[in-house]
């Protein structure tokens, strides 16, 4: 007799398993490595300065290039994992980014240096947003912001601890041991996760492909049922969805896309800006390179705490958590200029990375839980996409401001207004579909 099963019952189960547990750590491997590369020019940044003889001005676009690059690989690979799966595309882009992060160690040229990061990012806008919608599928919805705050803290460490390890290695081996570093390492973690990391089983499921191995992964999710060849799988979330951009904004979708690509966007604007210009800015305010690369380090280092210690409330009470954290990151972003004192100053800066990467978390789980299967990798794509609009003007934004001769005080009072929009945004998200769901209750509830 045949029997039907839901995967989304068997994914939310009272328990974690352990393949839900190794493709958590699967994937913060890979974070830890991205976290670094997606920094490594900004470590790199004030050395080439000095050895290049090249302004500041010109700087800024190839600081901005990965993100543009991963603008665009966002919004082209990502729409690819829902046609072609999840899996092949993490790998993909991961190895694309570890191929031209390793080219970039040789770059004779400026311009030379951005086409090469350009190229980079585009494998990390195939891989970062993907992952997350990979995770979002394998992961309980009670668990869902712990774990994408895991692989974010996780980011933020690779970007931190390697702040810490190229303040060592760039005055010993000079600025290519940041690509060295930042490309070889997830060359090996691609290959790890070729071998060992499962495809999305909501996705075959969904696809109808293979059913040999969407019971193999169903068995090791849950070992303790058994599962027969009879036995048929399905995803219960409705009538099919197209995975197209034009489906985001369909069956009123519209509000709510729009205001989590405002959300991106402010946020990804504020964040990137700081930790593109801060070890920069320290640095011309008369640290040594070495004391302002691990200013910048700690932000990094903050952002590590923020996404682990937001995860849980997010889980637990969620949107609302995310709007108290980002307006909690304003009286510490505002002030970074002015103050005179190092720790104050170092205080101030690993706070702000603690509330504007912990919020950053939110909605990036937000994202990965907002939009059905069939529309996941596309939706969370784009809204990561999307955000780097504002991740390539921060740095850009300031490298112009600096030349035309605004004060560091000023520059970072004007980063504190995209954190706080971001938090307007977020609130308005979290109303909006609050009264979709109020209003969705009332179309099905059965007539008295």
């Amino acid at each position: 007799m045949e029997r039907t099963v839901d995967v989304a019952s068997l994914i939310e189960s009272d328990r974690l398993s352990k393949l839900q547990l190794a493709i958590a750590a699967m994937l913060s491997a890979l974070m830890v490595t991205e976290g670094f590369d997606m920094q490594a020019m900004a470590f790199a940044a004030p050395q080439i300065v000095k050895e290049w003889g090249v302004s500041r001005a010109a700087m800024g676009p190839v600081l901005s290039a990965s993100l543009l690059g991963y603008l665009v690989g966002a919004l082209t690979l990502g729409s690819a994992g829902d046609r072609y799966g999840r899996k092949k595309i993490i790998i993909l882009g991961a190895l694309i980014f570890s191929f031209f992060t390793l080219a970039a160690a040789y770059a004779p040229s400026l311009s030379a240096l951005l086409v090469l990061r350009f190229a980079g990012g585009l494998g990390l806008g195939g891989s970062i947003p993907t992952g997350v919608a990979f995770v979002s599928e394998y992961m309980p919805a009670r668990f869902r912001a712990t774990t994408v705050g895991i692989l974010y803290a996780v980011y933020s460490l690779g970007a931190g601890l390697g702040g810490f390890l190229v303040a060592w290695t760039i005055p010993n081996f000079g600025w290519p041991s940041v690509f060295y570093i930042g490309g070889g390492i997830p060359l090996v973690i691609a290959l790890l996760l070729a071998f060992k990391l499962p495809e999305s089983v909501r996705f075959l499921v969904l696809k109808a492909r293979e059913p040999q191995r969407v019971l193999k992964i169903l068995q090791a999710l849950r070992p303790e049922l058994t599962f027969d060849h009879s036995t048929v799988f399905v995803v219960r979330e409705g009538k099919p969805e197209r995975s197209s951009v034009a489906a985001l904004f369909s069956e009123k979708r519209a509000v709510m896309t729009s205001l989590l690509w405002l959300a991106f966007i402010t946020s990804f604007l504020g964040h990137h800006f700081l930790s593109a210009w801060l070890p920069t800015l320290l640095s011309d305010g008369g640290l040594s390179i070495t004391a302002a690369v691990s200013g910048g380090a700690l932000y990094q280092i903050g952002g590590t705490v923020g996404s682990l210690a937001f995860g849980r409330p997010i889980d637990k009470w969620g949107k609302i958590v995310i709007v108290g954290v980002y307006l909690c990151a304003v009286p510490f972003v505002a002030p970074l200029g002015s103050i005179a004192l190092i720790g104050f100053l170092v205080a101030s800066a690993f706070l702000a990375g603690v509330f504007v990467v912990g919020g950053q978390v939110g909605i990036i789980a937000v994202a990965g839980s907002l939009y059905p299967t069939a529309m996941r990798s596309t939706g969370t794509g784009w809204a990561m996409g999307i955000g780097r609009i504002g991740s390539i003007t921060g740095p850009v934004i300031g490298g112009l401001l600096l030349e035309a001769g605004y004060s560091q005080a000023t520059l970072f009072e004007l980063t504190a207004i995209p954190i706080f929009c971001c938090a307007l945004a977020v609130l308005a998200l979290m109303l909006h579909t609050r009264r979709a769901e109020l209003g969705l209750q009332a179309t099905t509830s059965p007539a008295e």
